[in-house]
């Protein structure tokens, strides 16, 4: 049985806040409601209440994001933070980033987003168990590393083949599994038929460098829900796993790819130096 969410409504605008508040109880009815009109209410519910998802304005009187961000990392790593705003100034996505923020959507909210970041919560409040099933240790590694750096909450296990895969899988629980195609010593397949077979709700994503048109078709036969390409960045593999998971992918995630990209591009006015471009910075 999944248990209620709490959900913290943070805006100097009472109709708003009533607005917010009627739409998230008809859309969870099970759902915990607190409401906070400034700074002071907000760090007040915050340290008096267990709160799994923060809406907040992003310009509510007497707040500091400092300590919205100390909240996230001291007394809910868990928590969903959600900027709500009238309209999208500049730099939003870098303020975001540094509060911890999961999201940012514009005002009004409709149904279909909240219900985006009401699905997203039920599975991030959870520590998922993860298995990574890739022969090579400096690929595995480099998934903890991006893996760590999303909302997601994961307890990791490691395989380096197929046999050591198939054992771990038969005497843990798991939630999801990211598994190389091209095993050298075991078919890949066969993996993922094993975990469909003994986890039945786990999800599983099958990676390499590339994969025939006609085996992606069949991978849904095998239990897996998708192909992540390789190489892969942190934007690739976080939205596979939400795609995974049948979540929405944030739209902060998204803003910040495309940052990304608009920066690593040499601009018109500049020429290209032979120094390497300088690498960019996680949250």
């Amino acid at each position: 049985m999944t248990s209620s969410l709490t959900i913290l409504v943070a805006d100097p605008d009472e109709e708003t806040r009533l607005a917010l508040s009627e739409a998230i109880r008809r859309l969870a009815p099970d759902a915990v409601l607190v409401e906070a009109a400034d700074g002071v209410a907000l760090n007040r519910a915050l340290s008096e209440t267990s709160i799994d998802v923060l809406f907040i304005d992003v310009l509510l009187p007497q707040t500091n994001g400092a300590d919205i961000r100390g909240w996230r990392e001291a007394g809910n790593p868990q928590g969903l933070i959600v900027l709500v705003t009238d309209m999208l100034a500049p730099q939003w996505s870098s303020i975001a980033t540094c509060i911890g923020a999961y999201d940012v959507m514009l005002k009004p909210l409709g149904d279909r987003p909240i219900t985006r970041i009401l699905d997203a919560s039920r599975i991030l409040s959870r520590s998922l168990d993860l298995l990574i099933v890739d022969p090579g240790q400096t690929t595995r590694r480099l998934m903890r590393k991006l893996l760590g750096q999303s909302h997601f909450s994961f307890r990791i296990s490691e395989a380096a083949g197929g046999p050591e895969a198939v054992r771990l899988i038969e005497r843990q629980s798991l939630d999801l599994a990211i598994v190389e195609m091209d095993l050298p010593d075991y078919s890949a397949l066969e993996v993922a038929c094993r975990i469909n077979d003994r986890h039945p709700a786990a999800r599983i994503l099958m990676t390499g460098r590339r994969i025939e048109e006609g085996v992606e078709r069949q991978l849904a036969t095998f239990g897996a829900s998708g192909f992540l390409p390789k190489p892969f960045q942190f934007f690739d593999i976080d939205k596979a796993v939400h795609q995974s998971f049948g979540l929405w992918h944030p739209y902060l995630i998204n803003a910040l790819k495309r940052e990304n990209l608009l920066a690593a591009e040499p601009t018109m006015a500049s020429p290209v130096t032979a120094s390497p471009p300088r690498r960019a910075g996680h949250r």
